[in-house]
């Protein structure tokens, strides 16, 4: 059997691996909020501008535009709750894959 020395030799060395794999988690999490703060503050971006450039055309355009326009407003407000949604959820294979979520960052 194990001696009390190699028992808490063996307690000390699991406490240590669990320590090392909570701090990893914790980094990686970190990173991963850190992601989706830039991924949410771009998509929010664009959004912006978006309505901006409808409101623009909607001071000079007819009715049927600003009709049009409210369409549009509807659709932008559902795709952003949809990617409030799905940013909420965990991925069902457990990585972070970017091209499962649809969003293609800006090109400058």
């Amino acid at each position: 059997m194990f001696t009390s020395g190699q028992f808490n030799e063996f307690q000390n060395r699991v406490q240590e691996v669990i320590h090392t794999a909570q701090a990893r988690a914790t980094a990686r999490a970190k990173e991963f909020e850190s992601e989706a703060r830039k991924l949410f503050d771009i998509v929010g971006d664009r959004a912006q501008v978006e309505l901006k450039s409808f409101l623009a055309g909607a001071r000079s355009d007819t009715r049927d535009s600003v009709a049009n326009l409210g369409v549009e407003i509807e659709k932008l407000g559902k795709r952003l709750q949809e990617i409030a949604r799905s940013a909420a959820e965990p991925l069902s294979n457990g990585k972070d894959d970017a091209a499962s979520s649809g969003f293609q960052p800006p090109t400058a």
